[in-house]
């Protein structure tokens, strides 16, 4: 038994061992909606994990979808259970390569635009998405990434307009725009 625990221990990928890893406190995704043509609400998932992985620049951003949080308890109950299905997809996941070798060699302080081409997956389908990004090194080594502008992601590339006609339905408006722009400020350490 023994052995097998020490060659499992052993088979872990050794990337872990070189990873920065998300800073949950430090680190937010934001999005909008609009509803009515006319009204729109600020919207947040508060529970993001991650890591990246310093020697093939792997990185991935975990979406915990039970963590939306637009200021309405009902609301987040029914984009849970309605738009999200968080029965059966928990989470969302992006998943995107940075290169780590400019980064490294950023100084303390010092920032750099960074074009990210990532992939998301999310409610069981999965989309190119692309984030226009600035990371900061900081004092403390660890990376802060802050989009410069929205990314817009489109509910229909991920099976999503059922569950927004029923959260439209339910809350008796006249429409709920297919589209949102997505931003998000992340720390990793």
């Amino acid at each position: 038994m023994k052995k097998l625990v020490y060659a499992l221990v052993l088979s872990l990928p050794l990337g872990g061992l070189n990873a920065l890893e998300l800073d949950k406190e430090s680190s937010v995704m934001n999005f909008v909606t609009v509803k009515n043509d006319t009204v729109a609400e600020l919207m947040s998932f508060t529970s993001l994990t991650g890591s990246i992985d310093e020697k093939s620049g792997k990185a991935v951003l975990n979406i915990d979808l039970s963590s939306v949080a637009s200021g309405i308890d009902i609301r987040n109950e029914r984009m849970r259970e309605h738009l999200f299905e968080i029965d059966k997809f928990a989470r969302a996941v992006y998943s995107t390569e940075l290169d780590m070798k400019a980064l490294n060699e950023l100084a303390i302080g010092e920032q750099k635009s960074v074009a990210l081409k990532g992939e998301l997956e999310l409610h069981g389908k999965s989309a190119e998405v692309k984030f226009d990004v600035t990371v900061t090194k900081r004092k403390d080594g660890a990376f802060h990434a802050v989009t410069n502008s929205p990314a817009f992601v489109s509910a229909n590339s991920f099976e999503l307009a059922p569950g927004i006609a029923k959260l439209r339905s339910l809350a008796g408006l006249a429409s709920i725009d297919l589209v949102v722009p997505v931003t998000f400020s992340v720390v990793f350490k």
